[in-house]
């Protein structure tokens, strides 16, 4: 074989040991160096496709091996771990149980935020919900109530949300074969749980027909209230109630969902409460009472929606100047309901995952002192496994090994 192809072989062998890991370099370097020399004298007579073949050859042995080698001193590093830490009880007890602390403070602050600001609102396309208030910034009133009329118009003149669902709470006395009982009563209008995806475990939800002038009153229970009030009753559908000297029919129980805005026993129709449906509310567009909720058309976003309601709040300031006073500012917007719902507790639960983070990088810092203490006590047994021809690279994958284990 020329010279050239000599030296062709050797840069190939060269470039191979480098990308082996150093411990196994030491040991092919020494031992299968000279074996490869005698298959390249045997590949002389072969020209460059037998020198070919040959490094070809080479390669699949090192990725073949390799692993192999990488996997046995593994088992051997964690081996030699795990006794170190049967022979040291105290620094393996410190350090899990600093790390525990770090990581297990960490771990519920994270459960507890990705409930509350991760996860998905436990509605129909929670993304999708809004609350509409009307303000009056100059006037320092950031959630004005709806009056009926308000509601109204809001609900017939907006072009961007799909349903605008009314509510307020009230405290009435139910009357049934037991004692009297008060009951935190939810006013909504018929469609409020259709809009939030809300389907009854038992019966129906409300129906267009049911918040009609005249229409029979019915009920909906809540989940808790029908387990606690009503001890569960399975034949609870259709029963009867006195609740302001009218009889109410349960036609539904929902299912054990987060209420809002408010935690209630039982819900009514609009039409059903007497305040509600008084001829003063109806036809007062300064009474206000209601909050109002909507869910966006599909691909509305809540600047459009935002605007939308800004256009509709400025033709009502025009149209009624008596009850919308230049000087209050008057205007109306929308906010997602998610942030709604977590906007007063999203500061604490930065903060306290801030102060966990820090715990966990103390804890870190903490078992990095007793590691480099105990490295220090160790000075004389790296320096002997040293001299006996440990390299760098493999004192330091013990460590690691040990250090993780």
């Amino acid at each position: 074989m020329s010279r050239e192809k000599r030296s062709f072989a050797d840069r190939s062998f060269r470039a191979l040991l480098r990308i082996l890991p150093f411990d196994f370099r030491v040991d092919f370097d020494t031992e299968m160096e000279q074996v490869f020399r005698e298959q390249r004298m045997d590949a002389e007579g072969q020209g460059r496709m037998g020198l070919l073949r040959l490094w070809w050859e080479t390669i699949v042995g090192v990725f073949t091996t390799a692993p192999r080698e990488h996997w046995a001193m593994l088992k051997q590093d964690t081996r030699y771990a795990l006794r170190m830490m049967r022979r040291n009880v105290g620094y393996t007890v410190v350090a899990v149980a600093t790390l525990a602390l770090g990581i297990g403070a960490n771990t519920a602050i994270f459960s507890i935020i990705n409930a509350i600001l991760l996860r998905p609102l436990p509605y129909r396309e929670g993304n999708q919900l809004v609350v509409v208030r009307q303000q009056a910034a100059k006037a320092a009133v950031d959630d004005m109530k709806f009056s009926v009329q308000e509601i109204n118009n809001y609900r017939g003149q907006n072009q961007t949300l799909s349903a605008l669902a009314e509510y307020h709470g009230m405290t009435f006395t139910l009357l049934g074969k037991g004692d009297a009982q008060r009951v935190q009563t939810g006013v909504v209008s018929w469609d409020f749980f259709d809009m939030f995806g809300v389907r009854p475990i038992m019966g129906r939800s409300f129906l267009p027909s049911d918040d009609q002038p005249g229409a029979p009153p019915v009920l909906v229970l809540s989940y808790e209230y029908w387990q606690r009030g009503q001890r569960g009753d399975p034949e609870i559908v259709g029963k009867t109630f006195e609740m302001n000297d009218k009889v109410h029919t349960v036609v539904g129980v929902l299912p054990p969902v987060p209420q809002y805005p408010d935690e209630n026993d039982v819900y009514m129709t609009t039409v059903a409460c007497p305040f509600r449906s008084s001829q003063q509310m109806m036809t007062n567009r300064d009474s206000h009472m209601m909050s109002a909720f909507g869910r966006l058309k599909p691909g509305v976003t809540m600047a459009q929606s935002h605007a939308d309601l800004a256009v509709i709040a400025a033709r009502l300031k025009s149209e009624h100047p008596k009850s919308y006073p230049a000087e209050a500012g008057y205007t109306a917007s929308s906010f997602a309901l998610r942030d709604e719902l977590t906007h007063q507790a999203r500061p604490t639960l930065f903060v306290l995952l801030a102060a966990a983070v820090f715990v966990l990088l103390i804890a870190c810092a903490n078992v990095a002192n007793l590691i480099l203490a105990r490295m220090a006590r160790r000075e004389r047994e790296l320096t002997v496994r040293a001299a006996m021809g440990a390299g760098k690279g493999r004192l330091l994958r013990q460590l690691l090994t040990e250090s993780a284990a």
